[in-house]
């Protein structure tokens, strides 16, 4: 069935636009879905034809093939242009696929020999702002979701290695993995290896991160021991610092150039 986009809305039915690669199969399930009467089907359209279209017509729900690509950052993108949007992925065959997918904003879901019937129902609870997922699936997510639990936490329990504290310390104040290989006298790869075991540890996304979590942990462990006293530190000196060298904690780049930073 070719594209027809009809210029009015049928008030009270779902505006619907299936996406995928494979155009036998996003025919069909288009013509299936039209064929139930219970939705308005604006289309099937590829990947590359799917975001303008959608931000250019009021679509309520987007039937999202993932059988061919990963459907988590085409969600993304199309949740990004139109917040609102629902979007049904059909074609599920993983977890980590699924965990990427409701991570991104889908909240409905249909397994790989999931059937028309299937996918309609999934539209019509989806369109309700509310989720569905295959029970099997479901099971598989919630193991997920403990497992990750397990291990962040774990995580956030580990304490880092005096060596990662040197480093992290150094990050704090902005040098460079370069320039703290020199202070450390190890390698630039090595100095890597402790600043991913301590974005780990910590639980953080952002190098950029490491400095404020160090004054965090750095309070929470003085009013452990004195709950009346801040931690020790040198007057407009911040808290993070307290336990660096001075000559680092004053270092600045050289007026001759910028040091490149990893």
């Amino acid at each position: 069935m070719s594209l027809e986009l009809q210029s009015l809305r049928t008030p009270d039915v779902p505006t619907l636009l299936v996406v995928g690669d494979v155009a036998l199969l996003r025919e069909g399930i288009e013509s299936a879905l039209a064929r139930t009467g219970r939705f308005r089907v604006v289309g099937a359209v590829n990947v590359e034809s799917a975001l303008p279209l959608v931000a250019r017509e009021e679509v309520d729900v987007v039937v999202l093939d993932t059988t061919r690509r990963r459907a988590s950052s085409q969600a993304r993108e199309r949740l990004a242009i139109r917040p609102g949007l629902k979007i049904v992925a059909f074609g599920v065959d993983g977890v980590e696929d699924a965990l990427a997918c409701a991570r991104a904003g889908v909240r409905a879901f249909v397994g790989e020999d999931g059937s028309v019937d299937a996918i309609t129902e999934a539209v019509s609870i989806a369109v309700k702002g509310l989720s569905i997922c295959p029970p099997a699936l479901t099971g598989k997510l919630l193991d997920r979701f403990a497992e990750i639990a397990r291990t962040t936490e774990a995580r956030r329990n580990e304490r880092l290695t005096d060596r990662e504290e040197e480093v992290a310390q150094m990050v704090a104040v902005g040098l460079s993995n370069k320039q703290i290989a020199r202070e450390l006298s190890i390698s630039p790869a090595t100095v890597k290896n402790h600043v991913h075991a301590i974005l780990g540890k910590f639980d953080l996304s952002r190098r950029s991160a490491i400095g404020r979590q160090l004054t965090e942990s750095s309070a929470h462990q003085a009013s452990l021991r004195n709950p009346r006293a801040s931690f020790a530190r040198k007057p407009g000196r911040p808290a993070a610092l307290a336990a660096i060298p001075e000559h680092l904690a004053s270092w600045s780049p050289p007026a001759t150039g910028n040091a490149s930073r990893r």
